[in-house]
């Protein structure tokens, strides 16, 4: 064998050695990316169940939400129904009241009085029966007939004005029986007045102030219903909701409030509505 025939087959082996080795490293080197790439995929892949579980705990929480605020319209109206229920219940409690004021007067008839005492309060009485009988009317007889002949015009003479403003001087001085019979002769006269639904609801306020929270809470009722537009609409939710809370119904009572935080959110009422709710709850 000759030098040159050697020296080419040193050649065409060295290359054959060097040709083996490149192609091993790039098939190692595409496995090595090949495992990069399967690393990658099973994470995007875990990401996305991640994005979709979290996209259907978010529509869960919106249909909820959707549930949650259809049951509180629900109820709300439900509370409307709670209201006429009460007319029921304000007859047994006025029934009842009015046992009470005959055993008292029962009683009274057993106990011994003085003769004076007797007669202060039958002059008392007296005065109160001549007030009122001049307010909501009433022509007295006899004498006192005689001395009321520039007495103030009676409620059917009044002027919407004039009336209302003596109901309200009676309401200040906490003339409740005199201030409720002028406001109802006012609406019964002046239904279609500006003022219907401060006179509406000063009734409502008589009867809370008197503890008679149901009938309160009918009469704020018909100023919610019936002068959604008047100045008195909040604080008639207001009174309407502590009256509930009142009675022990927390569950009315905070569906009102929240419906006038709702509805007046900007109003001085639906601050106090707030600090309400934060105390029922």
């Amino acid at each position: 064998m000759s030098v040159m025939r050697i020296k080419f087959i040193l050649v065409i082996s060295a290359l054959m050695i060097f040709s083996g080795c490149a192609l091993d490293k790039d098939v190692k080197r595409l496995e090595r990316r090949m495992s990069h790439l399967e690393i990658e995929n099973k994470s995007l892949q875990k990401k996305i169940m991640q994005l979709k579980t979290e996209i259907e705990s978010q529509q869960a929480i919106e249909n909820s939400l959707k549930d949650m605020y259809a049951g509180q319209g629900a109820e709300f109206y439900g509370v409307k129904e709670d209201v006429r229920h009460l007319n029921g219940r304000f007859d047994e409690t006025e029934y009842k009241i009015n046992q009470g004021i005959q055993e008292l007067t029962d009683s009274l008839k057993n106990t011994a009085i003085t003769v004076d005492h007797f007669s202060q309060t039958v002059s008392e009485n007296k005065n109160r029966i001549q007030r009122i009988e001049n307010f909501v009317g009433f022509e007295p007889g006899g004498d006192v007939a005689a001395k009321d002949k520039d007495a103030p015009p009676t409620k059917d003479k009044m002027s919407e004005d004039e009336l209302y403003k003596v109901s309200k001087q009676a309401y200040d001085r906490a003339d409740y029986e005199t201030a409720r019979q002028g406001f109802e002769k006012f609406l019964e006269i002046y239904p279609k007045s500006d003022k219907a639904d401060n006179a509406r609801f000063w009734i409502g306020e008589i009867y809370f102030t008197e503890g008679w929270y149901q009938k309160a809470i009918l009469e704020y009722q018909e100023v919610i219903e019936n002068y959604p537009k008047g100045n008195k609409i909040q604080s008639a939710y207001l009174k309407q909701g502590i009256a509930f809370h009142k009675l022990g119904e927390n569950a009315n009572a905070l569906l009102v409030l929240k419906e006038l935080i709702k509805k007046f959110p900007d109003a001085n009422e639906a601050r106090i509505a707030r600090q309400k709710v934060s105390q029922i709850e």
